[in-house]
């Protein structure tokens, strides 16, 4: 037997709450109905494990496979004529994931209490992201939402595959560098301190490399608090500047500029804009709230401002290319191609083959990303072994020439 907590309005419409021990969550509704209550939200409580059950919650997330196949389930269910209740009831006992389960469940509730499914899913921005909100969004505007669905599924799934495409090119390049750093504090609190005893009893000058190392050493060795606090104050500082509007602006701002990974992030930055115009304008969705829903889901703040500042122009009636092409962070290649299509009428199909070519050469950039990587890192990596080795042996090589003499 569990424990249910439940919402339901009686015949004379007052609201009544309480919890019923039953079989089920299916056996409480039964029984409210059989005393005359019309169920709002019937949920099971759950009992979580002392010392840290919360704490464990708080990190727990929804994997992006289990999210996707969600929304093609919910895609195929809806499109046979389901009520979205009902699916989405189908949906939490088929569900895997214990979050999104729970979550599903939840945005029953609210749903049953006059909240529109993408004003549901708004209150659960960890498992539902603004992309998504706003894509459902524009699927209940435009009265096409199995469709907005399916093409929210696919786009979806070619982020995730990018995303492990980059993670699995840079897995190396990481590694590498936090070898190299291991090496470096290694080298610096066991070997460093033995040869500098040495060259002290010597008297030998040493050269700068040495200097350096030894340098790096005592304060390695003697104020490793202040370090660690250095560290961990960039970490908190950078990820609270991070979570304010004008941090992320500038830190979406540099982003574009990085070597390799710049052009990587426009490209993406591309695809998805394009890849929702085609998504937006074939749901019917007027242009303007296109632009703004877009602004919001591109997944980078500068573009998004840009989008946002184009919107008047738009409105005043000079045409989404023609704003497009004055404003430089915007490919050329984009506003010629999005002429032809306002200009012939398809807007849609011209900017589903704009994301069709950003995909492709997302997929080209990520496959060479290693090699484009690997002579920056050969650069860092033989520096630094070119560093530590003149910081020890050069002494040496003094010392046997002293010795000789």
């Amino acid at each position: 037997m569990s424990t249910f907590r439940y919402k339901a309005r009686s015949e004379t419409g007052k609201s009544v709450s309480g919890s019923l021990e039953a079989q089920s969550r299916e056996a409480v509704i039964s029984h409210l109905e059989e005393m005359g209550y019309t169920p709002i939200s019937v949920r099971e409580e759950t009992t979580r494990a002392k010392g840290g059950g919360d704490l464990f919650a708080r990190f727990e997330k929804v994997k992006p496979k289990d999210l996707v196949m969600m929304t093609r389930q919910l895609h195929s269910l809806i499109k046979s004529g389901i009520p979205i209740l009902t699916s989405l009831n189908i949906l939490e006992k088929q569900c895997t994931s214990a979050l999104l389960q729970k979550t599903l469940s939840q945005i029953q509730e609210k749903i049953t209490g006059g909240a529109s499914f993408s004003d549901a899913l708004r209150q659960f921005p960890k498992v539902f992201s603004d992309l998504y909100v706003n894509t459902v969004l524009a699927g209940e505007t435009g009265g096409a939402l199995p469709e907005v669905l399916d093409r929210l599924a696919s786009l979806l799934e070619s982020e995730q595959a990018t995303r492990k495409a980059v993670k699995s090119a840079v897995r190396y390049p990481m590694i590498a560098v936090v070898i190299m750093i291991a090496a470096f504090f290694i080298l610096n609190i066991m070997v460093v301190p033995k040869f500098a005893a040495i060259y002290g009893q010597v008297g030998l000058e040493l050269p700068l490399p040495t200097k350096l190392m030894m340098a790096s050493s005592h304060i390695i060795n003697h104020y490793y608090y202040v370090i660690i606090g250095v560290v961990v104050a960039l970490i908190v500082g950078l990820s609270r500047f991070n979570k304010t509007k004008f941090g992320h602006y500038q830190l979406d701002k540099l982003k574009l500029k990085l070597p390799i990974f710049g052009p990587l992030f426009t490209k993406l930055a591309m695809f998805r804009f394009t890849k929702m115009l085609a998504t937006l304008e074939r749901s019917g969705v007027p242009i303007l709230k296109i632009i703004e829903i877009i602004s919001l889901t591109v997944g980078n703040d500068v573009i998004g401002e840009e989008l946002l500042s184009l919107r008047d122009e738009v409105r005043d009636g000079k045409g989404l290319s023609n704003s497009i092409m004055k404003r430089p962070i915007f490919p050329p290649m984009v506003s010629n191609m999005l002429s032809v299509g306002e200009e012939t009428g398809r807007l849609d199909e011209m900017a589903e083959s704009i994301a069709y070519y950003y995909d492709e050469e997302i997929k080209y950039t990520v496959a060479t990303l290693t090699d484009l990587i690997e002579p920056l890192l050969t650069i860092f990596i033989a520096g630094g072994v070119l560093l530590f080795a003149l910081a020890i042996f050069l002494p040496m090589w003094d010392m046997i020439a002293v010795v000789r003499g």
